[in-house]
């Protein structure tokens, strides 16, 4: 009757605002909605017959295994992470709360307690090499790390405007490698080769000890963050997570055009 289909609720709706390709236990893509569900996706046991014309499609198909519920906005960003030594998923919502799920059954593993950008709206995020902290940006000039595992939280770096996006990567410190010598400076090279091997010699210990320290020593890293004002700033940052280590402004470079001269 008509009174009876009035009873049943809608379908679930799930609008993706957040996207994630992974490799982690039974979840190939990981979706992020506009209603604040995390949604865990996997292949379909449920294939055509060998050889049918639907195989390679059925083959492909993915399927919803697990939907997460814990964001009261928007997904804005997902992405993978270490969590006590354990892969998992990040999930950051409009309203600045940050949670991580287990890939295999959807639990919620650790949740902030309160929005973690101070009442600004979240926009970005980027998850460190390491994976077991986050860096947070929204309509907010300070940029936030976060630990996962106890969700605490202090400014990594200063933008110039609210962050639209957000990426870290290791910062390599190797020098480009030198051009070949031509032919006429290669006797000389030759000669400086041996003029220089005393010394080389009695600096290989020095060498070393300084290569042994800095490959004990995790490498700086590199943070990239494009503002509303279409600026990317560059920073080096220290790979240790603990709060007042020193944060090295490398470059800005702007993107938005030239002002157009008057007619």
């Amino acid at each position: 009757t008509e009174r009876e289909k009035k009873a049943w609720p809608a379908p679930p709706q799930h609008r993706v605002s957040a996207l994630l390709a992974t490799t982690l236990d039974g979840s190939e893509v990981v979706s992020g909605g506009e209603g604040g569900e995390v949604c865990l996706w996997g292949s379909s046991d449920e294939t055509a017959p060998p050889g049918g014309p639907g195989d390679a499609a059925a083959a492909a198909a993915l399927t919803p295994r697990v939907i997460c519920l814990g964001h009261e906005a928007a997904v804005v960003w997902l992405g993978r992470c270490m969590l006590e030594g354990h892969a998992a998923v990040a999930s950051l919502c409009a309203c600045g709360h940050l949670n991580v799920w287990d890939p295999a059954d959807g639990r919620c593993l650790s949740a902030s307690p309160a929005p973690l950008l101070g009442g600004a709206v979240a926009t970005a995020a980027a998850a460190y090499p390491a994976g077991g902290d986050v860096l947070l940006g929204g309509e907010a000039t300070a940029l936030w790390r976060v630990r996962l595992a106890t969700m605490e939280r202090h400014v990594a770096a200063e933008a110039e405007d609210w962050c639209v996006a957000l990426s870290i990567s290791l910062l390599s410190l190797e020098p480009p490698p030198a051009p070949p010598p031509s032919s006429s400076s290669a006797t000389e090279a030759a000669t400086a080769t041996v003029a220089t091997a005393t010394s080389a010699t009695t600096a290989t210990a020095t060498t070393a000890a300084s290569a042994s320290a800095s490959a004990s020593a995790p490498p700086p890293l590199r943070l990239l963050c494009l503002d509303a004002s279409l600026t990317i700033l560059v920073w080096r940052l220290p790979a240790a997570a603990a709060a007042g280590l020193p944060t090295l402004r490398l470059a800005s470079i702007s993107l938005a055009p030239p002002p157009r001269p008057p007619r």
